[in-house]
């Protein structure tokens, strides 16, 4: 017994041994670091659903679609959007001169911090930045899943399928969107050559959503619209990796 008892704090004590080396190295890593980065990542780490004590300790795990109440509304919103043709060709000419300059320039991105860090919160965002995410958000649901019946006036003639790839912990930013996706988990490959935001096996998350094209093709001109306007008020990624193709040579048939 006494050899186990003596064993055991033997295990203890070198366990207490590793974890101050980890702790004094873990230290001296992020001693160099900007002060910025910092604040982003403690941001992400205590704002991003899916922590261990809520997830049974997976991390990478991507959150629930939103609540009953926003998706009502939201209903509400798309609703009053009377979308069709016009309309969205209006949203297109809009949407397209909002570059992230431009959002800073009238004052609706709020000195926010360099791309590929954390996620933009409210108070990177003024009250028309605000509103204009949120119409963001509601135009792509629309175009995404709306129907007549939603207040949605398209003449879908084909199906196409959306994929679209962003970091797990951010994707609960359109978790509106995991309601009707194919979700594949994936770790990220790529490397930033100024080495600012590299997510070299970082998990990610692949969203795959079948919607319906207009003969034109303006409705995936849209979602493009609306998700660059997004990444630049919200999910602030380098580069947010989105591909369109027609259904006909998509896996999911």
């Amino acid at each position: 017994m006494d050899d186990v008892t003596e064993i055991g704090a033997l295990v203890r004590e070198v366990r207490q041994d590793m974890a101050g080396e980890v702790r004094r190295r873990l230290r001296e890593a992020l001693a160099d670091r900007p002060r910025e980065w910092l604040v982003e990542q403690l941001l992400d780490l205590a704002l991003a659903p899916g922590l261990p004590a809520q997830r049974g300790g997976r991390p990478d795990v991507a959150p629930a679609e939103d609540p009953a109440e926003e998706r009502e509304g939201r209903a509400e919103r798309v609703r009053a959007l009377a979308l069709d043709q016009v309309r969205l060709r209006r949203f297109l000419d809009d949407y397209r001169a909002l570059d992230r300059d431009t959002l800073i320039e009238r004052g609706l991105l709020l000195a926010p911090p360099a791309k590929g860090g954390g996620l933009l919160g409210p108070e990177h965002r003024s009250t028309e930045g605000e509103r204009l995410l949120t119409e963001a958000k509601d135009l792509l649901y629309a175009l995404l899943f709306g129907d007549e019946e939603a207040g949605v006036r398209l003449d879908r003639v084909e199906r196409e399928l959306l994929t679209l790839t962003l970091p797990r912990h951010k994707a609960h930013a359109i978790a509106f969107v995991l309601r009707a996706a194919t979700e594949i988990g994936a770790a990220g490959t790529w490397r930033d050559p100024e080495g600012a935001a590299n997510d070299e096996r970082a998990p990610n998350t692949i969203l795959q959503v079948e919607y319906g094209e207009v003969a034109e093709e303006s409705v995936g001109n849209g979602i493009t619209a609306c998700l660059r306007l997004i990444n630049n008020l919200q999910i602030n990624e380098v580069v947010l990796y989105a591909r369109m193709e027609n259904v006909e040579e998509s896996t999911l048939i």
